[in-house]
């Protein structure tokens, strides 16, 4: 169902044909764009939605393709669920600055090395009065208390604290506020695990427990690890990882 989407693939031909055809159209995206700003409490709509509409569709036909990228509607909504909240905790900031900000801080962590500079051009194409100088830049968000913990458990765990690794823990809380999954994904060495355990630590600290619980997938089968149907009493066996997932959910 749904070709050429992530995570989707067609129906077989004999199944197919006990269907009756159905034609959709591609939704005008920036409508819902200026629908969803509107919602959140956005003024300028109209030009904000378009700037909105025409940096994604650059980014699509210029970006390298990567299965992770994403630029459909999950994206969009997501983005303009985090810039309705950012304009509601201040609301004298800039419409432009607060939208361009969110757009970059939320796209950022998940392109490839060679893609960032790219997105970041076409950032100040689409917002060029946010730049007003080559080297300018829109100032990130500051998460004042999250950071503090931060540096205090690189502090204890002896790590350096080195601009651009940080700012991959912030990326990381940024990405966990607005979905339900991610991925960390580099090469060996690079951080990963340490930037996972500084995030987690750092806010159990500050009072809301987190855990890390690990699993290896590739050590058994995917029935083993999701569980499967007992075909002789017909019952539901769990696997390891539902079995952690209740667990870890327990109250």
């Amino acid at each position: 169902m749904n070709p050429g989407y992530a995570g989707r693939q067609e129906l077989p031909e004999n199944l197919k044909v006990l269907f009756r055809s159905v034609s959709m159209m591609v939704p005008d995206r920036q409508t819902i764009m200026k629908v969803k700003l509107a919602s959140v409490g956005y003024t300028f709509i109209d030009p904000l939605s378009k700037k909105f509409n025409i940096l994604y569709k650059l980014c699509e036909e210029q970006l390298s393709k990567q299965r992770h990228y994403d630029f459909g509607l999950r994206n969009i909504l997501s983005v303009l669920r985090t810039a309705g909240t950012s304009k509601r905790d201040d609301l004298t900031q800039d419409e432009l600055f607060i939208l361009a900000r969110t757009l970059r801080d939320m796209n950022l962590s998940k392109f490839v090395f060679d893609d960032i500079q790219l997105f970041l051009s076409l950032l100040r194409d689409t917002f060029p009065t946010l730049y007003p100088t080559p080297k300018s830049d829109i100032p990130k968000k500051i998460y004042k208390e999250q950071e503090g913990a931060i540096k205090k458990i690189m502090r204890d765990l002896n790590l350096i604290d080195e601009p651009e690794w940080t700012n991959k823990i912030i990326q990381l809380y940024e990405t966990s506020l607005v979905r339900h999954g991610f991925m960390c994904v580099g090469t060996a060495g690079s951080g990963k695990s340490t930037i996972m355990n500084c995030l987690t630590r750092s806010l159990t600290d500050l009072g809301l427990k987190h855990q890390l619980t690990r699993m290896n997938p590739k050590a058994i089968k995917n029935q083993e690890m999701y569980g499967m149907m007992n075909l002789v009493t017909n019952d539901w066996i769990p696997g390891v990882f539902s079995q952690i997932w209740k667990k870890c959910n327990s109250k």
